[in-house]
């Protein structure tokens, strides 16, 4: 992994992270980051430090990799969003993320995330919050359905 924390210039515009200046990126928690294909960005039950917006690569969302039934949950690429679930409610990484192929990612930091989070209308929040939760809950079922040795 490579840390470019002031690369984040000149990048195609996102919705979730449109193109910083360099002293903008001084200002913020967003970081660009590099990974080489094959490499583990974070793993399932870490606690969430970050999330990650793709600028270039492919990652893969897997869960279940040290058990008997591994699971490959999504595949991403350019400008998806992965990691935001574990910022959201504080609980540890639901799945673990791989670089497939060589990636470049714009990071937002737990606590930069946390602050945006707060500054939102409490309402927005608490529904946005919600679904989080409901997501999480409805892929935890489906992943005990798909082996009952899985929490």
């Amino acid at each position: 992994m490579t840390d470019d924390s002031l690369n984040l210039t000149n990048k195609a515009a996102s919705p979730i992270a449109p193109p910083l200046t360099e002293g903008d990126a001084k200002k913020t928690g967003f970081k660009t980051m590099k990974f080489e294909a094959n490499t583990i960005i974070f793993h399932e039950g870490d606690r969430g430090e970050a999330a990650f917006l793709i600028v270039k690569g492919m990652v893969e969302i897997r869960k279940g990799m040290q058990t008997s039934n591994p699971q490959i949950l999504a595949t991403l690429e350019r400008n998806e969003i992965f990691g935001e679930m574990a910022l959201f409610d504080d609980r540890p990484r639901m799945a673990e993320a791989l670089a497939r192929t060589n990636v470049e990612v714009i990071a937002i930091d737990r606590a930069e995330f946390r602050a945006r989070l707060a500054a939102m209308d409490p309402v927005m929040r608490n529904m946005t919050t919600f679904l989080v939760s409901r997501v999480r809950t409805m892929a935890d079922e489906f992943m005990r359905r798909k082996n009952n040795s899985w929490k």
